[in-house]
């Protein structure tokens, strides 16, 4: 199991509670191995080989980066470690986003994706999140400066958020990220698209060579094509969800999916946006199904290899 944070998280939202409802520590108990990215920028993940911290360029990376770059190496380093041919992707808010991004353009070697609050292009979010998103076109003119904190309001929380808890996650939650991150998001969500970063015309020629589209009279980024997709999709959701909302699952990734590619999934109806890693009950209401997903899958493949080595002896 891979696991992938959401906007401004890290590895921390995936194991903030005790180990009976930590997402990581439930499904290392149901037996699997275990493994969290920390994208670059986050507190945990700002080491570079070059680069310090408090150089601009070190924070010049986008979602672009996340999916060509993070998610790629962390997928060839945990099927190193494991043995395995291929694992499964559980990503929350941005981490279904990084997830859906790698496996259109640079990955396969996924058996499932299992995307918790499921974000499309945070077009459709609700509440102070969306005018900060819609703000890009404001604040494109400082690219180059690092944010490395903000606080969105995600919703009303489940009855089963854990209060006396609160201080632990604030103490993780934000953990970082870019001023680019954050326009990348910005420029999605204004024009309701998930597509690489627009940066100008002439670097988006060198980034994107010729795979570029006309967009408002320049030469801008181009789209990910979802349509390359054909892992199997489980998608997780909540009205109460300020941030990400039924509307991306609708306007954004069915669309662009292929048909039949998403399998599933469920409303988990009292959730806001942070409870699909932190609420109490998360095991019951998501890892849990999450995991007899994989058990049944995992049955099927062996199924299938057992009557192909029939096949071939006979």
């Amino acid at each position: 199991m891979l696991l992938s944070h959401g906007l401004g998280g890290g590895e921390a939202q995936f194991i903030l509670n005790p180990t009976e409802s930590s997402p990581a520590f439930l499904l290392a108990d149901a037996g699997f191995d275990v493994f969290i990215i920390n994208h670059r920028g986050t507190t945990y993940s700002r080491r570079h080989t070059q680069l310090c911290p408090w150089n601009n360029e070190f924070w010049q990376f986008t979602l672009d980066e996340f999916a060509k770059y993070d998610a790629t190496a962390c997928i060839g380093k945990a099927l190193e470690l494991s043995g395995q041919q291929y694992l499964y992707w559980i990503g929350h808010s941005q981490g279904t986003v990084v997830g859906f991004m790698t496996l259109a353009e640079y990955n396969e070697r996924v058996n499932a994706l299992f995307q918790l609050a499921s974000a499309g292009s945070a077009g459709y979010g609700r509440g102070l999140t969306r005018w900060a998103f819609f703000a890009y076109n404001a604040l494109k003119a400082v690219v180059g400066v690092c944010l490395d904190y903000i606080q969105f309001l995600f919703g009303p929380h489940a009855k089963s958020l854990d209060i006396s808890r609160i201080s632990v996650y604030l103490a993780h939650i934000p953990c970082g990220s870019s001023t680019w991150n954050f326009l990348h998001w910005g420029q999605m969500a204004s024009r309701l698209k998930v597509e690489h970063m627009d940066h100008n015309p002439q670097e988006n020629m060198r980034r994107y060579g010729q795979e570029y589209v006309m967009h408002r009279a320049y030469l801008s980024a181009t789209a990910y094509n979802y349509s390359n997709i054909d892992t199997p999709v489980y998608l997780f959701w909540s009205k109460n969800d300020w941030l990400t909302s039924t509307g991306d699952i609708q306007n954004i990734i069915l669309p662009t999916l292929r048909e039949g590619v998403v399998k599933g999934g469920r409303e988990v109806s009292d959730y806001n946006h942070l409870d699909f890693t932190v609420a109490t009950d998360l095991g019951e209401k998501m890892i849990n199904p999450i995991v007899e997903i994989v058990r049944s899958q995992e049955r099927k493949m062996c199924t299938q290899c057992c009557k192909l080595l029939l096949h071939i002896s006979r």
